[in-house]
């Protein structure tokens, strides 16, 4: 654990991988939970911007969500799936409150609650953080998830400094342009055999 921590030296690296995000959605107790964690894992939004959405914030015909307060005050607009349009149709019926999602007294959900229903699910799914500075899967590293698996699967860079909100490609590129640990042992494990050939 240990050789972990000190080789890898940025949060950023540790991420869950696909399966592991859709367990993670199908152990969410509610439909709010439900709905909470697909939009960490589709969007890759920081906690605190979850927190903040408004029920009008959703744009149902164009499938978009609207990030009022990003961090630094700035606003952008995150795309959402048809089946998180469909889960969001269903909720907000029944949800009269201003925020997405309300916590006491009208008021928005508390982020130790949005935490305590990530880590809940992560529990009842049997996933664990893979990051040893932590003892619970929380919504960052699913962000990290989501930017890590987004760089896997040949997503462009360019396109996930908007969607995360950072200021500058440069700091997407600092976070996330590097391989991560696993993709490094994953290269190696790939191409190990072809390292000392037989004559």
């Amino acid at each position: 654990m240990e050789t972990d921590v000190r080789y890898q030296a940025k949060n950023a690296e540790f991420h869950l991988n696909p399966h592991e995000l859709k367990r993670l959605i199908e152990h969410a107790k509610f439909l709010r939970d439900r709905l909470i964690i697909a939009l960490f894992v589709y969007t890759g939004l920081r906690r605190a911007e979850l927190q903040k959405l408004r029920a009008a914030d959703v744009d149902y015909p164009r499938r978009r969500l609207l990030i009022r307060r990003g961090k630094g005050g700035k606003q952008r607009i995150v795309f959402l799936t048809d089946s998180l349009i469909a889960d969001l149709t269903t909720y907000c019926k029944s949800n009269t409150g201003n925020f997405l999602f309300t916590g006491r007294g009208g008021q928005p959900m508390s982020l130790r609650n949005i935490n305590y229903i990530v880590s809940r699910a992560a529990e009842r799914a049997g996933i664990g953080t893979p990051n040893p500075r932590y003892t619970s899967v929380g919504p960052h590293l699913i962000r990290h998830s989501f930017a890590r698996n987004w760089k896997r699967a040949g997503g462009s860079l360019e396109s996930l400094q908007k969607i995360l909100g950072h200021s500058s490609l440069k700091t997407t590129l600092d976070i996330y342009g590097t391989e991560s640990q696993s993709d490094t042992e994953d290269n190696f494990r790939r191409i190990a055999s072809m390292l000392a050939l037989s004559a």
